[in-house]
């Protein structure tokens, strides 16, 4: 796998749920490949571990950190992605094709 840098990374927003408090983060990344493009992705975990799962949303990386298998999701689940999208909208980090920090972090 191609390693990534990271342009751009939302402050840490916790959700609770049924299975325990979970953290979520947006973050843009690229991998090193020429020409590669920016791109957004979710990540979760659950607090006090220190592997993040990531998703293409938040409904996928919640879920994954939650352990919950595809298919038909609790409300629950929903619940706690509209209120980590909610915060995310708070902090204004919008998804954008460029970076917004200065400088990339690797």
């Amino acid at each position: 796998m191609a390693s990534r840098r990271v342009g751009n990374r939302s402050d840490t927003v916790t959700v609770s749920t049924p299975r325990g408090a979970i953290e979520v983060v947006r973050q843009q990344w690229r991998s090193e490949r020429a020409g590669a493009k920016w791109a957004w992705e979710w990540l979760a975990r659950r607090q006090g571990q220190r592997q993040w799962r990531e998703g293409s949303s938040a409904r996928e990386a919640i879920r994954h950190a939650t352990l919950l298998p595809p298919g038909k999701q609790p409300r629950w689940l929903l619940a706690a992605v509209a209120e980590a999208e909610r915060a995310m909208d708070a902090q204004g980090v919008e998804p954008t094709d460029e970076p917004l920090a200065s400088g990339e972090q690797e």
